[in-house]
């Protein structure tokens, strides 16, 4: 889709189609915003179209805490806001304790988000198998931190929800066209090259995922940032509701709007790409401490030359050009898990599988806002697997941003300049 703008000026360019940078289109653009979007694939074709589907407050470090909180508010009214359906159920989520370490820490967190007005409760082992009936007896589940207003949704149709809404108000966008840098003059953001084309633009927001400090790092804006290649696993339909999004030890899993279960375990693949020697020491005391959250890939490298393309495409996930193999081996673990601790799901066969990249930044908290060093610069990104479910309060405080007004949650501890 090409602009129609006569001027090729616009109030707000935003690169990248994720939930981040549609629903900033959309807010923007309903506003009254002139906005464009570039999408360089196909919109949701990255992390945004091929997450787990949590959209969740719980177990979140309280830098973002005020987002989910408001990102929910935003939820509960989406499908009538936009129009159109997300697959929202608004069924609570819970966290499993399998050790006195575990409920100390689910207590801690609980007690500071009093605070914050959430509907936290930590439960008994009782009240564990009373929310979960399939729950294996001998799991030795000692207790569960819940939260009732926690929710899910379905990745792909939400992200592509808010795309098509932003458009039904205005908004332009160009797919399956790289932005190749962002364009500065006299200390601010005055557009964005795309195909040898300049697109002028008094603001404009990098949401662009794990292409975001590429595109960043020109302008000076160091963000020290690493992807993981994530899997997900979709299962034939359950036989009986499954409403509650479910943590285990390693393995998440909710049910979808057609019935099938989605498993993903924590974690994921770091496959070593030219960048990884740039950001090493930044991300050493993470491994350090977490070796199982992402194994190291030495052969990726060698694994993109010999491929000869992306996965064959699935029905319900948008295709992207990169080449992202999901993980058996993660497969079989979240399959184990599951069945472990829901012995109804021991026999239940996969039916697709996908993987994606998900942008992270070393303290596993995103950045979002503007850069002081370029007026006109705003930064969404390196949500670190747990930004879907923020995307709608995100895309609302980026819109605010862009219309010149403070947002309506606190974002200071979340600066892109915290890492210089």
């Amino acid at each position: 889709m090409k602009p129609r703008h006569r001027t090729e000026h616009w109030d707000v360019i935003i690169v990248g189609g994720g939930i981040m940078g549609c629903s900033a289109a959309f807010y923007a653009a309903r506003s009254g915003l002139r906005v464009l979007l570039f999408e360089r694939d196909t919109p949701g074709s990255a992390q945004s179209g091929r997450n787990l589907g949590f959209v969740r407050q719980q177990a979140r470090d309280f830098r973002e805490v005020p987002l989910a909180m408001g990102a929910i508010r935003l939820w509960q009214d989406l499908e009538c806001d936009l129009g159109r359906k997300l697959g929202w159920h608004q069924g609570g989520n819970i966290v499993l304790a399998l050790s006195e370490d575990d409920m100390a820490g689910q207590v801690a967190w609980r007690k500071e988000a009093q605070g914050y007005g959430l509907d936290t409760q930590i439960l008994s082992a009782a009240e564990v198998a009373e929310k979960l009936p399939g729950l294996n007896p001998n799991a030795n589940v000692l207790g569960a931190m819940f939260t009732a207003s926690d929710g899910r949704a379905e990745p792909a149709q939400a992200t592509r929800a808010f795309l098509d809404a932003a458009v039904e108000h205005g908004a332009e966008v160009i797919s399956g066209q790289l932005v190749s840098r962002l364009e500065r003059a006299a200390g601010a953001v005055s557009g964005v090259w795309s195909a040898g084309r300049l697109y002028r633009a008094d603001t404009v927001i990098c949401a662009a995922g794990a292409k975001s400090a590429g595109l960043l790092r020109p302008l000076g804006v160091k963000l020290p940032q690493e992807i993981i290649r994530a899997t997900v696993a979709k299962t034939e339909p359950l036989a009986a509701p499954f409403p509650l999004c479910v943590s285990c030890p390693m393995t998440g899993m909710r049910q979808a709007a057609d019935g099938s279960l989605h498993l993903s375990v924590a974690g994921g693949e770091y496959d070593v790409r030219m960048d990884s020697v740039r950001y090493a020491s930044w991300y050493m005391k993470v491994r350090k401490e977490q070796p199982d959250a992402s194994r190291i890939n030495y052969l990726s490298p060698l694994r993109r030359l010999l491929s000869r393309g992306a996965p064959p495409p699935l029905a319900d996930i948008p295709p992207t050009r990169d080449c992202v193999p999901p993980n058996r081996a993660r497969i079989d673990q979240a399959l184990a898990e599951a069945a472990d601790f829901f012995p109804a799901f021991s026999n239940l066969r996969v039916r697709a599988s996908w993987a994606g990249y998900i942008d992270t930044l070393p303290d596993m908290v995103p950045a979002l806002g503007p850069v002081s060093t370029t007026s006109g610069l705003l930064v969404a990104t390196g949500f670190s697997g747990h930004g879907f479910g923020l995307g709608p309060m995100v895309g609302s405080v980026l819109s605010q941003l862009a219309q010149g007004r403070e947002p309506d949650v606190d974002i200071s501890q979340l600066s892109p300049e915290r890492f210089w």
